[in-house]
């Protein structure tokens, strides 16, 4: 195999270590509002688009006020985030490392993430990560969230990039699927979500860490030196 022409980051959950955030804010919420709420549930949010989880949303609680309690678990995540993403533990192992690895041979980088580009850019600046990102793309911006391929294909237009020439890493089962759906190939870093029915159907190369990440794609880059 070798380097790809561009390595397309998900944001939340594989940049950085928020999904537990957004998990203990769906619990205040629903004690506060008084619903249940279960981990698989939020399993199935993971990575989709905000309208696309008050939709599902919708789906489980009819004839409740899902928008309200949507914009109040927003609200207490915002209060979780606060402190957190100045701390150490808010990049994800080998984040760094992989990005200047990354950068050091040539290679575009971007992020496609689910997230709003309020968000994408706050955390990409707090982080320090900004200055390595080619090119960004939120949920926002396409007409279709993920699973649906359309932003990988954006971010692939945009980079002027062949999607067979891509790479996608993702934490997500719907990240997994729109990846594929794209023609681009994805590597899987577990998160919250470690198996799926998804998961096992495309069968993504699996990486603990975004360390081995960047170990993987350094063996390969001295393989093809070698060949």
């Amino acid at each position: 195999m070798e380097l790809p022409s561009l390595v397309i980051f998900d944001m939340d959950g594989l940049m950085f270590d928020t999904e537990k955030l957004a998990y203990e804010a769906w619990q205040m919420t629903s004690h506060y509002y008084g619903f249940p709420f279960e981990r698989a549930l939020f399993e199935q949010f993971i990575g989709i688009t905000n309208q696309d989880i008050i939709r599902k949303m919708a789906e489980y609680y009819p004839d409740q006020p899902v928008q309200e309690w949507r914009a109040y678990m927003r609200f207490q995540k915002y209060e979780l985030e606060h402190s957190f993403i100045k701390g150490p533990r808010f990049k994800k192992e080998g984040l760094d490392e992989l990005l200047q690895f990354l950068r050091s041979k040539g290679i575009k980088i971007a992020v496609a993430s689910s997230s709003s580009v309020e968000v994408i850019n706050r955390f990409l600046t707090i982080s320090h990560t900004l200055p390595f990102i080619d090119l960004y793309v939120s949920g926002e911006e396409v007409a279709r969230g993920k699973p649906s391929p359309d932003i990988f294909l954006e971010v692939c237009t945009r980079a002027k990039v062949n999607p067979k020439a891509a790479i996608v890493l993702e934490d997500s089962p719907a990240g997994i699927e729109a990846a594929y759906k794209a023609g681009v190939q994805a590597f899987f870093v577990p998160d919250f979500v470690k198996e799926s029915e998804v998961i096992d159907r495309f069968s993504p190369k699996t990486f603990e860490t975004l360390a081995a990440v960047e170990k993987y794609f350094r063996l390969t880059s001295c393989s093809s030196k070698t060949n």
